[in-house]
């Protein structure tokens, strides 16, 4: 696992300005090192994905910084349409760094219902 301090550190020395998402239980260790180290301005906990995917644009747009969107992998689902219609290189281009939390991994004891989105969700390089 990522030491979340210095993922933190790390994404500030790229230039990551904002962090927003949804909050998970599989980030909550790098969410509360958000909290320690970011102002209210910086950190913003949306109603959904798709919600912080709109704010990272906006963000982008705004000042021209890249804005780190963070959720498990059943949000995706929520974020694709502004994905597409937002980050997609064929249309506006917003560049933002997704940070996905695997909730249901083949393997990895987990709920019910995050068993199905684990299973095709794509295994990280």
């Amino acid at each position: 696992m990522i030491d979340p301090e210095i993922f933190f550190n790390r994404l500030r020395q790229h230039g990551i300005g904002l962090f927003t998402g949804v909050p998970d239980s599989l980030l909550k260790h790098f969410c509360a090192c958000i909290d320690t180290h970011c102002t209210l301005n910086e950190h913003v906990i949306t109603a959904n994905e798709g919600n912080a995917v709109a704010l990272a644009a906006g963000y982008h747009l705004s000042t021209g910084k890249i804005a780190a969107v963070y959720m498990q992998n059943s949000g995706l689902g929520n974020a694709i349409n502004p994905l597409t219609s937002l980050a997609d290189p064929e249309i506006y281009k917003i560049p933002m760094l997704l940070i996905i939390g695997w909730r249901g991994e083949p393997g990895t004891k987990d709920e019910p219902q995050h068993l199905k989105q684990g299973r095709i969700t794509a295994r990280p390089a």
